[in-house]
């Protein structure tokens, strides 16, 4: 009978095997940290390499003189020291026929839509007019840490005169620059001429003929404005310049106060909405029947929407309500009963209304169309206030006023836009229940840089 011990290790072999563990790792520990060193020394050559490099270029640049300014670029723009600069704008050839029988120094492309209501009289007699004015240069700058910081400005100008304006279709078609913008943002804060805050240009409606509908907010002109976030999107409230009178028909055009104008623009994946308002003080020097210097404090709001609908296409939307004057359609109704100034010398501020729809579609990623509707008009009744004064008639013959815009944009790169676009405006006459009719086909090439 075969008997088994059970195997049990010998104490010393334990040791020994213990210690020739402990040294095998204390052995192979260097070997990794070496590796590791390895990998380190191997990638500070590298940077240290890169860095003679740079050293090297920036040693061949030459110095920033006034003869020998180096510059460097920098995204869209072109960096001087401390400040980029950037140029951009856009060539805009027009060709304009309206109805009328009236071709009056191109007056297609830059008459104001009371001028449309004197075009409608008489026999539609269509006439064409050609014009570049529109086209615009613009020069903007950036600049990082300006007392912390960044401080942007703009400048913008177009050619785009009234009738009067000097130059002539006979020889030169000559026309001087014109001031459209000129301002700088700082830490929130806009100072210079810049797009009034009273109105929302996300909602603008996409037309050849920009700002020339029937019933949208839309005018530029200094002010002191700030910004600042709020919630979901953001708040903005502005010191304007105030005007409410009507070139040199109206004398209102001594103010004591600024135009307060806010807007609140609320952003969500539903589309951009904002609502904003506008405090005006309207004054009269001249002594009213009662021997004081007649004023009235008015107002007005607005609301409006950009919606995207079906894959790219959108739906903006504009309604504003109360003393809008000046603020809506170019002017298209005067800040006040001018009739109550010439008699009787007081300030009444005119309540009016604006509605602005439209609809743009893309029929392709290069071809769209807009389908504007837009209308105005004055709530009070003007047929027996109407009277004549210095210059002729110093309100419009019309109180209601609407337009229809539709066109087709081919965007055959993003530097070069053509399009064509039909135009149909009726006013709603004053002294009678009948209408004039207006229309106008423009086809434009706009080419940008």
């Amino acid at each position: 009978m075969t008997t088994t011990k059970p195997f049990r290790t010998h104490p010393f072999t334990r040791a020994c095997a213990m210690a020739s563990l402990s040294l095998a790792g204390a052995m192979a520990t260097p070997v990794l940290a070496q590796d590791t060193q390895d990998e380190v020394d191997e990638l500070r050559e590298q940077v240290q390499a890169l860095q003679q490099r740079l050293d090297s270029a920036v040693a061949q640049a030459p110095e920033p003189d006034r003869d020998n300014p180096y510059l460097v670029r920098d995204g869209d723009g072109i960096k001087i020291g401390g400040t980029t600069i950037s140029f951009d704008g856009f060539i805009k050839a027009d060709y304009v026929a309206g109805s009328g029988g009236d071709a009056l120094v191109n007056s297609y492309s830059v008459g104001l839509p009371r001028s449309f209501y004197g075009l409608s009289q008489g026999e539609s007699d269509w006439k064409t007019g050609f014009t570049a004015r529109e086209s615009r240069i613009a020069i903007g700058t950036e600049t990082e840490d300006v007392a912390g910081h960044t401080l942007k400005t703009y400048l913008e100008m177009d050619f785009n005169q009234g009738d009067d304006a000097p130059g002539n279709e006979s020889v030169s078609n000559s026309y001087a620059p014109r001031l459209r913008q000129a301002y700088g943002e700082w830490n929130g804060w806009t100072f210079g001429q810049t797009y009034t805050t009273f109105t929302d240009l996300a909602a603008l409606p996409e037309i050849l003929n920009q700002g020339y509908m029937a019933g949208f907010i839309y005018a530029t002109q200094a002010q002191l404005r700030y910004t600042m976030a709020a919630p979901g999107g953001a708040f903005s409230i502005a010191l304007e310049n105030p005007e409410d009178g009507l070139r040199d028909i109206s004398s209102y055009d001594d103010q004591s106060y600024p135009d307060l104008t806010s807007r609140y623009r609320l952003r969500t994946a539903y589309g951009l909405y904002s609502i904003s308002g506008v405090l005006r003080n309207m004054e009269h020097d001249n002594p009213n029947p009662n021997g004081e210097d007649d004023e009235e404090l008015a107002g007005a709001v607005s609301l409006s929407a950009r919606i995207p609908t079906v894959g790219r296409d959108d739906l903006r939307l504009q309604y504003s309500y109360g003393h809008l004057g000046r603020y809506m359609g170019l002017l298209t109704y005067p800040d006040t009963d001018l009739s109550e100034q010439v008699v009787n010398n007081e300030v009444d501020p005119l309540t009016s209304y604006a509605a602005t729809a439209a609809y743009r579609h893309f029929w392709s990623p290069s071809w769209r169309s807009s389908l504007v509707l837009s209308r105005s008009g004055v709530e009070e009744d003007l047929a027996t206030e109407r009277t004549i004064g210095a210059g002729g008639s110093v309100l419009a013959d019309f109180d209601q006023a609407s337009s229809i815009h539709a066109n087709l944009v081919w965007n055959a790169h993003e530097n070069l836009q053509l399009g064509v676009e039909y135009a149909y405006w009726d006013f709603e006459e004053i002294t009678s229940d009948s209408n004039a009719q207006y229309e106008q086909v423009m086809a434009s090439a706009k080419l940008l840089f």
